[in-house]
């Protein structure tokens, strides 16, 4: 069992659990917590339940384990408008550390909780990650410096699908929910080397306008997992 601290894509560990950060009050908008949103958009509803029953507070933990990875919410904000507070950070460290073995996780991956659009200097946080993570030996943490630059596997994919060039966008449209228009700017935008990312994609702008949608790229997430995974039935495949 290991402590590493790397750079990188989150969405590329292996580990069977990874922590997003999260507000109380059911946003998930911009950073780290936006990517998970839009790839786990089951996961997204049942947060908002809770946060819009007022049940979830600050330096709360809440689990979702019908995905794979495992997601834990880490609750380190009240309102998203507002920034992370350290004791909040520190309690969730707390929680966690006492709780994991109940939960069955062997490996896990952290973000720098707080550090990015939370507003806390990421030595603070280091030095507390550290504290109560480093020194665990029954279990695998990766901790990310998070780059959503660096392409994940489900990108690599999606790269494979336009350089293989085996469907028109009008079959892609028929696999994935995503209009044939849209496919077309997909495939310039990746095929000429455009963007690096899934999310990226968010905000390339063409002609002055975002070629895609977050609903488009929910769909997309949605596609290219199960494009992966082999559950994708082609529509001439069938007789």
């Amino acid at each position: 069992m290991a402590y590493i601290e790397k750079k990188g894509n989150i969405f590329n560990s292996n580990a069977m659990a990874v922590v997003n950060t999260v507000n109380c009050v059911g946003a998930m908008g911009k950073g780290i917590a936006l990517d998970f949103r839009l790839r786990f958009p089951e996961m997204f509803k049942e947060y908002q339940k809770i946060c819009f029953q007022h049940l979830l507070k600050p330096g709360q933990i809440l689990p979702y384990k019908k995905s794979k990875p495992i997601i834990l919410n880490f609750a380190i904000k009240d309102d998203w408008k507002d920034p992370s507070k350290v004791e909040w950070v520190e309690e969730t460290l707390q929680k966690f550390v006492g709780n994991y073995k109940k939960l069955g996780i062997t490996s896990i991956a952290f973000p720098w909780m707080g550090a990015m659009n939370g507003g806390i200097p990421i030595e603070i946080i280091k030095s507390l990650t550290r504290k109560y993570l480093s020194t665990l030996t029954d279990i695998d943490i990766e901790v990310y410096d998070f780059d959503p630059n660096v392409p994940c596997a489900l990108y690599k994919t999606l790269e494979n699908i336009v350089n293989e060039n085996n469907y028109a966008p009008s079959e892609l449209e028929d696999m994935s929910n995503i209009k044939a228009r849209y496919w077309i700017k997909i495939i310039e935008a990746v095929k000429y080397d455009k963007t690096k990312s899934i999310n990226n994609l968010c905000h390339y702008i063409v002609d002055g306008k975002r070629i895609i949608g977050k609903t488009n790229i929910e769909r997309l997430f949605v596609f290219l997992t199960k494009y992966k995974e082999g559950k994708i039935i082609e529509q001439n495949s069938l007789f």
